[in-house]
């Protein structure tokens, strides 16, 4: 995998309105999309109304659709804080699995995630891979327990303290 100007090369982009302003990303923060299908979630993702979005959804078989350029602020995180940074979509990159927060995810669905990090760890100056779950403790649940925490702690150079 490689990115270029901020996408990744080669995968689906389906460009959300619900973004803005320029971000130097220092986390990822994974989550799940607790919709029924891909579809369903992109749909909501680059729907004004809905005031969410994230930078990359992966799909339980794997598909990649990018929504917004990673250098981009998404509305992700929400209410959020960690390592004393408050609002997080001003320095994090949003992943978001599909998911409905009670099922496994797919190795395939894990495989492409780890690959994607990996990417984005080379690229970016990112120190840890966080769950919704660690910046938003009590309001979020994501990626839940069925998340493979020790496939993504090793990936950055930072201490994971998250919660699993």
């Amino acid at each position: 995998m490689e990115i270029k100007e901020n996408k990744l090369i080669g995968v689906s982009y389906r460009d959300t309105p619900n973004k803005g302003g320029i971000i130097k990303p220092v986390y990822i923060i994974m989550h799940y999309d607790g919709a029924s299908n891909a579809t369903s979630a992109i749909d909501w993702m680059t729907d004004s109304r809905s005031k969410v979005s994230a930078h990359l959804h992966i799909s339980r078989d794997g598909v990649i659709t990018q929504l917004a350029p990673f250098n981009i602020k998404c509305w992700h995180a929400g209410l959020s804080t960690w390592a004393g940074q408050r609002d997080l979509n001003n320095c994090s990159i949003g992943i978001e699995l599909q998911n409905k927060g009670t099922e496994s995810y797919t190795e395939k669905q894990i495989n492409v995630a780890i690959a994607v990090c990996k990417t984005i760890v080379r690229t970016y100056s990112i120190r840890e891979i966080l769950g919704h779950s660690d910046i938003a403790p009590g309001r979020k649940e994501d990626p839940g327990i069925q998340f493979p925490w020790e496939k993504f702690k090793p990936l950055t150079k930072g201490s994971y303290n998250g919660i699993t």
